[in-house]
């Protein structure tokens, strides 16, 4: 069984590492490597704003920032990792991007000038139809042209799917190898994917001596019962919605109506119809 304290796409320990200035180089080459921007372009450029919730002892205090937002040139980029990107998850993070981008917009601005915002989700059991391709890019697109996107050049969600580079075999392309460092389930794993690359070594070494911190251990582990019993709770919900919308099935009700009285998806609609 995996320590969720040991691996990377541990909700905090993603972020406190990614955020941390000691780590402000490693960061630098991993956004230039998936953002497609030369080696050393964003070398002390970046902005980053995190409120760390172990530093200021709230984890459970809604107005702390839960997300790293990163600003260089006229772009912000916010990154999130999520071990089950669900239907709520995405909701999150659309809102969240959406709420960054427009917040750009300054009085007597004109809208070509708010400049890029790229929405960077770290996922596993990503619940999106998605292939096997680790990166998926997200635009404002038209259903009947796909082909035809809104905003290409200033908005963009980019789902990587961490749990697929589990999957993969050696590799030489640096992306896939940090992804497959992030993906890695301890240290011991970790250490094996750095060897011989510089940047991954130094930061197996600064997670190492993190996570030994008996007092970050220990907040690290209230973390994972905060998010534990979130789950639990809203898996009540759901279930409950479920329910209901069960009970709806026997009405006239069409299923887009179903799906607006109780919040699920048409998807989740069309299974419960299936199972009836």
């Amino acid at each position: 069984m995996r320590n969720n304290t040991q691996t990377l796409m541990h909700d905090l320990l993603f972020k406190e590492t990614f955020a941390d200035p000691h780590n402000r180089r490693q960061l630098e080459f991993f956004l230039e490597q998936i953002l497609g921007y030369k080696t050393g372009y964003l070398h002390d450029k970046l902005d980053v704003s995190y409120e760390s919730p172990i530093k200021k002892n709230k984890l459970k205090d809604k107005s702390i920032r839960g997300d790293i937002v990163i600003k260089f040139d006229d772009a912000v980029v916010n990154l999130e990792a999520f071990t089950n990107f669900n239907g709520s998850s995405i909701d999150k993070s659309i809102y969240y991007i959406m709420k960054i981008h427009t917040s750009k917009l300054k009085i007597g601005q004109d809208y070509h000038e708010i400049g890029k915002t790229i929405q960077i989700n770290f996922v596993e059991n990503a619940h999106l139809g998605l292939k096997e391709k680790l990166v998926y890019d997200f635009h404002i697109a038209c259903d009947e042209m796909p082909e035809v996107k809104l905003l290409k050049d200033s908005f963009c969600v980019k789902i990587v799917q961490i749990d697929k580079a589990r999957e993969l075999g050696y590799t030489n392309n640096i992306l896939d190898k940090w992804f497959k460092f992030i993906a890695a389930n301890g240290s011991s794993e970790r250490e094996i994917i750095a060897k011989g690359d510089v940047l991954l070594m130094e930061l197996n070494e600064w997670i190492n001596k993190y996570v030994a911190d008996d007092e970050t251990q220990e907040e690290l582990n209230k973390w994972d019962i905060e998010i534990a019993t979130n789950k639990g709770i809203e898996q009540g919900k759901k279930e409950e919605k479920m329910e209901i919308a069960k009970n709806l099935l026997n009405t006239n009700l069409s299923d887009e109506d179903i799906a607006k009285a109780t919040g699920l998806s048409i998807e989740e609609i069309m299974q419960l119809k299936e199972g009836k």
